[in-house]
Formats: structure tokens, C-alpha cells, sequence
């Protein structure tokens, strides 16, 4: 089989690192594409994929930037998101509103409260549908011709999935979206085009699939988490006394895992502070357990600029440490944090599913400041009631000191909620089967399936030449005033207010260059004015009587002179 592999960018596929290895050893040619470059980590990874097996490639995915189109195309999915959102069922959900208004055009806006969702919904997928195609895209999958396309970033508004879907579909080549994480369908964009398949996780993100994008629950396969079956089977890379040595732990006492969190929008406190403040409370709890516990922050690879000017200094037995898991070392290093923790604790991450399947307790904190990141999130909330839930959760940091305390008296064996919440999201199938094979049996299946062109896709049609119109008629004018979101109009406000001070400050240069000529010329002007003053003087000198008497004398006594000789 000829496999094509996209994403945003190369770090994506450590979700899809076991499924990309299995397949390129049976012999299949695989070749990965991403967007636009990343410092995760993402292009080591790629060039080790290749260099293991010669049939792995990898490349950039042609860019449809320079459409005429494309930037209205871009605005309707943002708007789209938006609009997904103000639904009713995402009532309880702000931070999804939030994180969309500002890229919501201000015509949509409008029309969303004047004559609400469905009708604006329907309008900007019927846009979306009618865009006209990208021929570069179309002519890139054709000259690769695949036998199948897995896109693992088509819930991404800004990434080119949706262009390759639809290229895809013109050509009758099956593509199917594969659910990267756990929080893809909940909290990103609508899979408003169809895929031939969907891979999921599990039975909750089916249900996600089939309810909230209204997919064919016929074309959605449950294939487990492949992206966590590195860690069901591994194997410390060392001793606990090494790897507490070489971080800076006491040898001789349990520690904490912190895992940080990737929050957006970024929350108040930051991250870094809370942590700091939680570490202060372990050091000034009543119970010794809690002021001796070592503690390891790993901050998200996201957010490491946060904690830039973060220092414990004073506070004993802390460290940060870690980086994107990407590569062997860190991977170790990970790993080895997770099975020698005595317990993980967190605000929200995907981290905890990690800490759950090396079996430790995950803890976390439900705060007020947090609460649009966690119960805030449909998502976190599969974390509180699938199978019971995993987390112990607690709504104070007293309450949390004592969860954690208990914790930390037992000793460090899985717990039940462990195994429940691994069963039914992580691996359904059963907690010794590995999602990997099913991933890649989903994979043969989709590139066997006929190829059907779809006839809305296959070419130009008069309704994609009316939406191309519509999508020239928004770049200047009118229509580009009506499609600014309102981080546009932040920067026209900016560059507006750059203009202003670069004509103010042309205007001070000019002045300034202008009075420095009139003072040169009136400086001109003086010196050549007190010269006709000189020889105004001087010649007026020249007519005194004085003058005329000694002109007189001097004239007799030369014709005097010349009268005696």
C-alpha cells in the first residue's frame, strides 16, 4: 500500500509513531507530511522514521495560502467554530466561546444575535462545502497517488486537512480522520466534510462523533489509544537511585510527579505560581510526609517561557525537569518520572492517562481559577465519571494535602479506579490488548475500500465560481470590513496607531530639517546684511570732509611736483 501520513506539523506523529512503524515493516510505503515546522522534536523523529525504513518519506504539504480564495475560507472555519460553540449544548462550556469570539468575523457576530445558530451554521457549511478547490492540493495527491490518506489534524480550523479532504473526494481516494487525542472531537472543529472513516479511542469519543458531528456511526472504528501502548509494557531504563540521582531527588524519599498543563486562554495564576504556592502548602503542611516528599515538575513543552524566571530556591527536594517525549532519552525520562512517582498530580493534562497506566494515583485540585480548564471541559469531566472516574479530586487545597497525605501512606500498587478507567478509555478492548493492530487493521480496511469519486468535489462547479466571487468581494472594501474578527481590527487599530506616530514623527523630523535651514539662511542672511553694513561704513567714510581735504591736498601736491620738474 501507498500511505499518505499528514499533520500540522512532524511532532504529531509521536501519537502515530507505533501505527507508522508497524505498517512500514510489512512492506507498505508511507509518506509523512506536515504543514508548517515546529521545535517539539517533530523532525528528529520523522528522519529517524525514515532512516529505520527505507519505504518511510517524509515532506512539507503544498500550501493553499496563496489562493485568491483561502483567506475567506479561513475566516468561515473560525467562524464556524465559533458558531459550533454558541450552541446550546455547550452552555456550560465558556472557554470555547472565549477561545473562538476573537477570531469570529464581526458580520457573523452580528448575524448570530440577530438570527442564531442553526441559520448561520447552515449558511457558513454550505460556504465551507462550495469553496472552490485547491488545484495544487489535487495535483499533489494525484502525483503521489496514494492508496489511502489519514489526516490527524482534520479538527483543526487552521490546519490543510480540510483541502486534502476534499482533494481526497474528487479523486476517490478513501481518507479517514484519525482522533489524535482525547479532547479532539469535544473541544476542536466539526468534521463538517465527511471522512470515509473516523478512528476513536473509544466508545465515548463514537458517541462524540456520532452526536456532535453527525457522522454515520457505521464509518467510525474503535481502535484504542495506539498512541499509549509505548507505556503499557515498558521497562524502567534504570534504577530509582540513578534516576533520583541524576534529577536531584533524596534517594531516600518518595516524590511527586507535577505534570503541567498546556491551558489556553493562559489562566490567573499562571501555572508556574500555582505550582509554587502548592509546593509552599506541602512544605508548611502539618504532616511530615507532606514536608519531606520530594516534588518533580515537568512543565508542558508549550508553556516552558512561563517558567523562565520561576526559582524554589529554598525549598528542598524540588525540581523541574522534562521535555516533549519525542526521542529515547526523553522518553526514559518520562517514564521513569511516571513508575517511580509515588503519585501524580496535575490541573489538567493528558498526562494523567500516562500516570494511570504506569499505575500510579492522580491527583488534582478543582480550583475556581481552573474551573474553564477542568469541569469547565467535556473532556476533564470523562476523567471525574467514566467507570467511576480516575481522579481523586479535590475542591481545596486542604482537602487535596489530605488526599495526597493518604497517598502517600500507602504503597505505590494500582488502583481499582486505575483499571476501570483504563478498560473503557484507553484500551476497550481489554486492558492486555494493544490498540496498535487494530489501528493498523482499520488502516488495510480503509485503503481496500473502492474508490468513489465524489462528484461535488471532482471539479469546478457555477456554485464554487459564485463563493470565489464572494471570497474576492471580502479582500478590500466593504466586504473586507465586514469579515474582520476582532483581532483584525486590534491590528488596523495598531498599525493605524503606527502611521500616527510614524507621521508624527515625520512631521518632527520635517519641522525640525526646516528650522534648521531658516536658522541657516537667517544666520546667510545676517552675515551678508552686516557686510553691506561694513561697506556701507566704509564708504560712507570715504565722504567725509576730511576725506575730500586730504583727496585735495594730495592732488595740488602731485601737480605741484609735476610744475617744478
Amino acid at each position: 500500500m501507498r500511505l499518505l501520513f499528514s499533520a500540522p506539523h512532524f511532532a504529531y506523529f509521536r501519537n502515530f509513531e507505533s501505527v507508522i512503524d508497524t505498517l512500514a515493516a510489512q512492506g507498505h510505503y508511507i509518506h509523512l507530511a506536515a504543514d508548517e515546522a515546529e521545535t517539539f522534536g517533530g523532525q528528529a523523529l520523522v528522519e529517524r522514521l525514515a532512516t529505520s525504513h527505507a519505504h518511510v518519506t517524509y515532506g512539507t504539504v503544498p500550501s493553499a495560502a496563496d489562493e485568491p480564495w483561502m483567506p475567506f475560507a479561513q475566516k468561515v472555519r473560525y467562524a464556524l467554530d465559533y458558531v459550533r460553540f454558541c450552541a446550546p449544548r455547550y452552555a456550560d462550556i465558556p472557554k470555547l466561546r472565549l477561545r473562538n469570539v476573537e477570531s469570529a468575523p464581526r458580520l457573523v457576530r452580528w448575524l448570530m444575535k440577530g438570527v442564531g445558530v442553526s441559520p448561520v451554521g447552515a449558511t457558513l457549511r454550505w460556504l465551507e462545502r462550495s469553496m472552490p478547490r485547491s488545484a495544487l492540493m489535487r495535483s499533489w495527491l494525484e502525483e503521489f497517488a496514494p492508496d489511502a490518506v489519514i489526516l490527524t489534524s482534520l479538527t483543526f480550523s487552521r490546519s490543510s486537512a480540510i483541502e486534502q479532504l476534499k482533494a481526497a473526494r474528487g479523486l476517490g481516494i478513501p481518507a479517514a480522520a484519525a482522533i489524535m487525542s482525547w479532547d479532539h472531537l469535544s473541544s476542536k472543529a466539526l468534521l463538517h466534510i465527511a471522512p470515509d472513516r473516523t478512528f476513536v479511542w473509544n466508545e465515548v469519543q463514537k458517541r462524540e462523533a456520532v452526536e456532535m458531528h453527525d457522522l454515520p456511526p457505521e464509518s467510525i472504528v474503535v481502535t484504542g489509544a495506539q498512541c499509549y501502548d509505548q507505556w503499557f509494557d515498558r521497562r524502567p531504563s534504570r534504577t530509582r537511585d540513578s534516576f533520583c540521582a541524576e534529577m536531584g531527588l533524596d534517594i531516600a524519599r518518595p516524590f511527586v510527579l507535577y505534570v503541567c498543563s498546556a491551558m489556553s486562554p493562559v489562566p490567573t495564576p499562571v501555572e508556574p505560581q500555582f505550582v509554587k504556592e502548592w509546593v509552599t502548602a506541602l512544605r508548611t503542611a502539618a504532616d511530615p510526609r507532606l514536608r519531606e516528599v520530594g516534588v518533580l515538575v515537568r512543565p508542558h513543552p508549550e508553556r516552558l517561557k512561563e517558567w523562565t524566571d520561576v526559582s524554589f530556591e529554598g525549598f528542598d527536594n524540588v525540581v523541574v525537569h522534562g521535555g516533549t517525549p519525542i526521542d529515547s532519552t526523553s522518553k526514559a525520562d518520562y517514564f521513569d518520572a511516571l513508575m517511580f512517582s509515588h503519585a501524580v498530580v496535575g490541573l489538567c493534562t493528558s498526562a494523567f492517562l500516562e500516570g494511570a497506566i504506569a499505575g500510579r494515583p492522580v491527583l488534582t485540585l478543582l480550583l475556581p481559577a481552573y474551573r474553564m480548564h477542568q469541569d469547565g471541559m467535556a473532556h476533564f469531566r470523562y476523567l471525574l465519571d467514566v467507570e467511576g472516574g480516575l481522579l481523586h479530586a479535590a475542591t481545596d487545597m486542604s482537602a487535596h494535602l489530605r488526599d495526597l497525605a493518604g497517598v502517600l501512606s500507602r504503597s505505590a500498587e494500582r488502583e481499582e479506579r486505575n483499571v476501570r478507567f483504563l478498560k473503557a478509555f484507553v484500551r476497550p478492548n481489554g486492558l492486555g490488548v494493544p490498540a496498535t493492530p487494530a489501528f493498523v487493521s482499520a488502516v488495510e480496511q480503509l485503503a481496500a475500500l473502492s474508490r468513489k469519486v465524489d462528484p461535488g468535489f471532482a471539479g469546478s462547479t457555477a456554485t464554487q465560481r459564485v463563493v470565489g466571487w464572494i471570497a474576492r468581494s471580502t479582500r478590500a472594501g466593504v466586504g473586507q470590513w465586514l469579515m474582520m474578527d476582532a483581532i483584525d481590527v486590534a491590528r488596523a487599530r495598531s498599525e493605524e496607531q503606527n502611521d500616527q506616530r510614524k507621521q508624527a514623527i515625520l512631521e518632527k523630523r520635517t519641522l525640525y530639517v526646516e528650522n534648521k535651514a531658516r536658522v541657516r539662511q537667517e544666520h546667510v542672511r545676517a552675515r551678508e546684511h552686516e557686510q553691506r553694513l561694513k561697506e556701507w561704513a566704509k564708504w560712507r567714510r570715504g565722504l567725509s570732509a576730511r576725506k575730500q581735504l586730504a583727496r585735495i591736498k594730495g592732488g595740488l601736491k602731485q601737480l605741484v611736483g609735476s610744475g617744478q620738474q
